[in-house]
């Protein structure tokens, strides 16, 4: 074997296993102190990788078994799957770059809180095989189901609102609806193909002690009840 024959074989190999044993901090480092998706550590590669005590929006989603799908990559699409440990009720692909971007299976029950988003609401939220796939930033592919069972102080707490996302106008929207108390309340959200988000609650009602409740929690008085919408970039 020549010289430069072993040179190659050897450049090779370490090109190889630098690909094969890639930290998944290549993939979590852009992740790592921000405001919307934080983490305390991971470790493993980018191929088998592990993201511990994983929050969203400062709302815990605990630990995260992470790997990225070596096929996809052939065709300029990252897919990265999530998958909660130790119980698996919790899972996710990510697609990013290539034709399309956006999530694809998500299915996933946890505590929430809006109110670092502007909504003062928080609750338990599930998402059942809900898909939100952009490509050219606009809607291409909406599907699933979104459950917001409401808690805590507000007046709204006890209401379950469900809806089933759809692409509208190019821009994902999910209506959330059902009974609150004297009324019905509805939850309409909508992301566009940028990341930025709208919010927004209404709550139909003529009980006036709930309506007051709403305005005392930063809620605007409607021909029908109250509402209030906010919105934001993800």
């Amino acid at each position: 074997m020549s010289n430069r024959t072993f040179l190659a074989i050897l450049i090779a190999t370490l090109v190889l296993m630098t690909v094969i044993l890639a930290p998944v901090g290549l993939l979590t480092g852009a992740m790592a102190g921000s405001s919307r998706v934080g983490m305390t550590s991971a470790r493993g590669t980018v191929w088998a990788g592990r993201m511990n005590d994983v929050t969203v929006a400062g709302n815990p989603v605990g630990d995260l078994k992470v790997g990225l799908s070596p096929f996809s990559l052939v065709t300029g699409q990252m897919r990265l799957s999530l998958r909660r440990t130790p119980l698996a009720d919790a899972r996710a692909v990510l697609l990013k770059g290539g034709r399309a971007t956006g999530v694809e299976g998500l299915n996933l029950r946890t505590p929430i809180d809006l109110t670092a988003a502007g909504l003062p609401l928080s609750g338990v939220v599930g998402f059942t095989d809900v898909v939100g796939v952009f490509r050219q930033e606009r809607c291409l592919r909406a599907k699933g189901r979104v459950q917001f069972i409401l808690a805590g102080d507000s007046p709204l707490r006890g209401a379950v609102l469900s809806g089933e996302p759809v692409c509208r106008s190019g821009v994902w929207s999910a209506t959330l609806v059902g009974p609150a108390a004297d009324g019905k309340a509805t939850l309409a959200i909508r992301i566009d193909g940028k990341g930025r988000y709208q919010l927004e609650v209404m709550v139909a009602t003529a009980n006036e002690v709930m309506i007051q409740g709403l305005l005392g929690s930063g809620f605007l008085r409607d021909a029908v009840g109250a509402r209030r919408t906010v919105e934001g970039r993800l």
